[in-house]
C-alpha cells in the first residue's frame, strides 16, 4: 500500500504540471493577440464618423420615424463600401450610398473586409 500512495502522489504531481503548463501556453498565446484599442472603441469612433458623414438633417422628409439598417464594409484604404441599406425609405438607401461609399475615415484598426451593420434610427421632422 506505501507504493501505491508512492506512484499516486507522483503521478498528481505530473498531472499539476501539465496542467500549469497548458494554462500558461494559453495564456500566452491568447495575450499576444490582444489588441491594443477595445474593438467597441473603434465601433463607437467608426460610428460617430459615419452618423456625422450622414449629417444630422436629410434632403427628403419623412413621413414618420423609422429604423434603417447599413452593412457596409472597409477596404485597406480605409474607404467605406456601402453593402446593402435595409429600410422601408428608398430615398434614404440612395442618400447612404450617396453619402458614404468610398469616402475615408479617420479610424484606424479597422478589420479590413470584415462585415460591420450600423442601425440607424430615422426621425421625422
Amino acid at each position: 500500500m506505501n507504493t501505491f500512495n508512492i506512484n499516486n502522489y507522483f503521478i498528481m504531481k505530473n498531472l499539476k504540471s501539465i496542467i500549469a503548463i497548458f494554462a500558461i501556453s494559453f495564456a500566452t498565446v491568447f495575450s499576444s493577440y490582444a489588441e491594443e484599442t477595445p474593438p467597441i472603441e473603434k465601433t463607437q469612433n467608426l460610428r460617430s464618423e459615419i452618423i456625422s458623414m450622414l449629417g444630422s438633417q436629410t434632403p427628403f422628409a419623412l413621413d414618420e420615424s423609422s429604423k434603417a439598417e447599413i452593412v457596409f464594409t472597409v477596404t485597406s484604404q480605409n474607404e467605406i463600401v456601402v453593402l446593402s441599406v435595409n429600410s422601408e425609405s428608398a430615398d434614404f438607401n440612395s442618400y447612404v450610398k450617396s453619402r458614404l461609399n468610398y469616402k475615408k475615415v479617420d479610424t484606424k484598426g479597422l478589420k479590413v473586409r470584415g462585415q460591420y451593420t450600423l442601425p440607424v434610427r430615422l426621425k421625422s421632422l
